[in-house]
């Protein structure tokens, strides 16, 4: 999409948006079913976790990011999750 910034008609911009805004409502789906309690908004914040390590490996060749991306998206995961269930018991 860097490529393309300059072309907001492109039709490539096009696909590849749907194409994220899929993966993204996937994510949300999956996270619903797993009963966190904003789903929409921890697949956002997931989703950016895994874009910036993305294009961060892509920078500086570490796939390292990647393996800090998923730990920070796992502390998300869990304080969502824990925040869910405290609300249930109350």
């Amino acid at each position: 999409m860097i490529e393309l910034a300059d072309l907001p008609g492109h039709p490539a911009r096009l696909i590849a948006r749907r194409h994220k805004s899929l993966l993204e409502a996937h994510l949300a789906h999956r996270l619903a079913q797993a009963g966190v309690g904003t789903p929409h908004e921890l697949a956002r914040e997931i989703w950016l976790l895994s874009e910036g390590a993305i294009s961060l490996m892509l920078v500086h060749g570490d796939r390292a990011y990647a393996a800090a991306a998923a730990r920070a998206a796992n502390r998300l995961l869990d304080n969502q999750l824990s925040q869910s269930a405290s609300r249930r018991r109350a």
